[in-house]
């Protein structure tokens, strides 16, 4: 139930005038809130970002290190020769098929690809390999 706001009369709900008075009035309608979406967990300080990674740094050990720069030197020599082998094969012969010059262009690409890889994967095996070798060794030496 509500009231009317000029003689104060009961009325239905809904109702958009008074039967007693005549005032016309719209009925109270809730409130909307909006409020501030809440924001994303924000980002950690830099020096937390830094100290993470000179952790992981350290626990991969220096030559999986040199591994993943290989894996990834690698990957990027592919791509270069790729992209040198396209552009020399399109400028040298007008004639030469588009569809192969793409085919060994995306056959180096994906080579690369693939090698740098199997390398960062054998070396994180390396690491995986030496972890639970220490953890047996030491494990060992403690009984």
């Amino acid at each position: 139930m509500m009231y009317c706001p000029k003689c104060g009369k009961q009325l239905p709900d809904g109702a958009a005038f008074c039967d007693a008075c005549g005032a016309s009035f719209v009925p109270e309608q809730p409130e909307l809130i909006f409020e501030q979406p809440k924001q994303q967990k924000e980002e950690p300080p830099k020096s937390e970002v830094k100290s993470a990674f000179r952790k992981w740094v350290k626990d991969q050990g220096l030559f999986c290190l040199i591994a993943k720069a290989v894996a990834v030197t690698v990957m990027f020599f592919y791509l270069l020769v790729a992209v040198v082998q396209a552009i020399s094969l399109g400028v040298s012969d007008l004639h030469y098929s588009g569809g192969s010059i793409f085919s060994q262009f995306f056959t180096l690409l994906l080579t690369g690809i693939v090698y740098g890889v199997i390398v960062w994967l054998l070396s994180d095996a390396v690491l995986y390999l030496s972890k639970l070798y220490q953890m047996k060794k030491n494990e060992l030496k403690n009984r």
